[in-house]
């Protein structure tokens, strides 16, 4: 009985824990030694948790506009953030 129990507790903290290892796994899809920079308008920002989304049209070397869109920290740490600048 202490054994299944044992058991049981173990697979279900390894299941729990498992969709917060997939949730940041940003490293495996960017290189953070090329950074990109981007001139544009911001066309939408869509704040809502877990992360706020920007949106903006940047005009490629062609002159023909494309929609970038990238997600930052959440709303609250966003909010906390600002409060420290003092703004």
């Amino acid at each position: 009985m202490r054994c299944t129990l044992l058991g049981t507790m173990v697979v279900g903290i390894i299941l729990a824990a498992q969709p917060v290892s997939a949730h940041h796994s940003g490293a495996t899809k960017y290189d953070e030694k090329k950074p990109v920079t981007l001139k544009g308008t911001v066309t939408k920002v869509e704040w809502m948790n877990p992360h706020v989304y920007y949106y903006l049209d940047v005009k490629d070397s062609s002159g023909k506009v494309q929609n970038w869109a990238w997600k930052g920290s959440c709303p609250g740490r966003l909010d906390c953030m600002t409060s420290m600048d003092g703004a």
